[in-house]
């Protein structure tokens, strides 16, 4: 109706109405682009929103794994203290013999991180990452995984330099195959031995150095989840299901820090 209306302004040569039948074209059109692009808009904001919800939840989760994760390092750290200041003290001093050989095994075990990525690797291998508008969920998606790659980088260089204790234990500490047991290995140390042998005793002596430093990396990485599940939490107006946690490895170390 309104291209025949037009038709007939030109055709009587009534330019005002002319002008008048164009605009109303012309506003209909940029009308029905607004609302289109405000649609978009509402769209993408609603997807963001959905998407930094399920990135709070996977943060939620990688800090609880990261948490289980320290916690089991830093028992097996603990052990393998024991053991060391058995070794060192030439005796085992209410120390298991049991319990001694796990402290020592503690020496090589350095366990990859694989705590939940499914959605911040999704944002970035859709390249959604970049249109986050949140600035500081960019910049925290960004340190977590950092810090991820970096410890990643180093887990392989932790378990070249490892030293096996029954390469340097030799027959005071040997494993033997036990088919009825669920790790289908049994170990045999000779305490005495093991304790009269100088390389053996400064080899597990100093392979609590190492895990101490896997212990800090852990740390980083979890601060950084942490950082980010408070990011993506003030981004969406929720809370952030975690804690912030300081890492003590030893108690003497917490009181040497008190003021």
């Amino acid at each position: 109706m309104i291209l025949a209306r037009l038709s007939r302004a030109i055709r009587t040569q009534n330019w005002f109405a002319v002008a008048v039948e164009f605009f109303i074209v012309v506003a209909g059109v940029l009308f029905a682009f607004q609302l289109s692009s405000l649609a978009d808009t509402r769209r993408a904001q609603a997807e963001e929103h959905a998407n930094l919800l399920r990135l709070l939840s996977e943060a939620e989760g990688a800090v609880t794994y990261l948490d289980n994760r320290i916690s089991a390092s830093l028992a097996s750290t603990h052990l393998l203290d024991r053991a060391i200041r058995a070794l060192n003290e030439g005796a085992l001093n209410g120390l298991s013999i049991d319990d001694f050989e796990n402290g020592v095994w503690g020496s090589t075990r350095f366990p990859a991180l694989t705590p939940p990525r499914a959605v911040t690797d999704e944002l970035i291998a859709s390249g959604r990452i970049g249109a986050l508008s949140d600035a500081g969920v960019r910049e925290a998606i960004s340190r977590y995984n950092r810090s991820l790659d970096r410890f990643a980088q180093q887990l392989p260089y932790f378990r070249q330099v490892a030293v096996q204790p029954d390469d340097i234990g030799g027959a005071a500490f040997s494993s033997i195959y036990r088919p009825d047991l669920p790790d289908r290995r049994e170990t045999q140390a000779d305490f005495d031995a093991l304790a009269q042998n100088e390389a053996f005793v400064r080899e597990i002596t100093g392979s609590i150095y190492g895990q101490i430093i896997m212990l800090r990396y852990y740390d980083h990485v979890r601060e950084e989840a942490f950082n980010l599940c408070q990011a993506v939490a003030l981004a969406v107006d929720r809370p952030c299901d975690a804690e912030p946690y300081t890492l003590v490895i030893f108690e003497t170390d917490a009181r040497e820090a008190a003021p």
